[in-house]
Parts: C-alpha cells; structure tokens; sequence
C-alpha cells in the first residue's frame, strides 16, 4: 500500500487530534495539519498531498474558500476535497458543492464512517 498524505486543515487542536487518531487506524497515512488557509496554502506548495480535509471556520479564511486557492497554488484536480464542519447535512452539502468540494463530513465523525469513507476518497 502506498503511503498517502492527508492535508486537515483545522484551527481547534481537539479536532485535528481526532482526525489524526481516526486516519492512524488507516494503514499507509498520515495526517498534516494545517491551523489556517496561510499554512494551507504553504504545505499545498510542496506538494504530495492526496487528500484535502478542510474545516469550514478558519481564522483568516472560510473554508468553502479556500479550496479555489488551492488549487490555483498547484493543488491538482484529481485531489479530493472535503469540507468538514459541524453545519446541518444540509447546509454543508450546499457549502461543500458552492466551494468546490467534492463531498463533505459532518461533525460529530463517526469513526467506523469516516474510515469507510476514507478508502474510498483514496481509493
């Protein structure tokens, strides 16, 4: 299996030390966390990222923006996106498609869900 790099960006510690525990459950992951769009935006320009996890209430920028950015700095298109927040179904999945994003989680995670849906993102 090869290895795959997860980009979350996520200013609330608590919640990227989740999503850390949850992807270390995963074999052949790992997680970079990015607290704002500016250090988002750093990491994207070294490349390797296989995967986007984007928080929707960042300091400096809206999540649902920030993806545009991304991909403007070099973040390929065949990368997936999802926009994570603690918004209704259904106000994410109108945030997530109006950003961009190829799908979305809702918080709470549910961790049996979100490592099914983490295969198939990397799949």
């Amino acid at each position: 299996m090869t290895a795959r790099k997860i980009l979350y960006v996520e200013d609330d510690p608590v919640n990227a030390l989740l999503m850390q525990g949850i992807v270390e459950l995963r074999p052949g992951c790992s997680v970079v966390v990015a607290r704002n769009g500016a250090e988002a935006r750093r990491l994207v320009a070294l490349g390797g990222i296989d995967l986007v996890l984007c928080d929707l209430r960042l300091p400096d920028i809206a999540g649902n923006e920030l993806l545009g950015e991304l991909r403007a700095l070099g973040l390929p298109a065949d990368v997936p996106a999802l926009l994570v927040t603690a918004e209704s179904q259904a106000v994410a999945a109108e945030l997530s498609q109006s950003g961009g994003f190829d799908g979305h989680w809702t918080k709470p995670l549910d961790v049996a869900a979100t490592l099914r849906s983490l295969e198939r993102w990397l799949a």
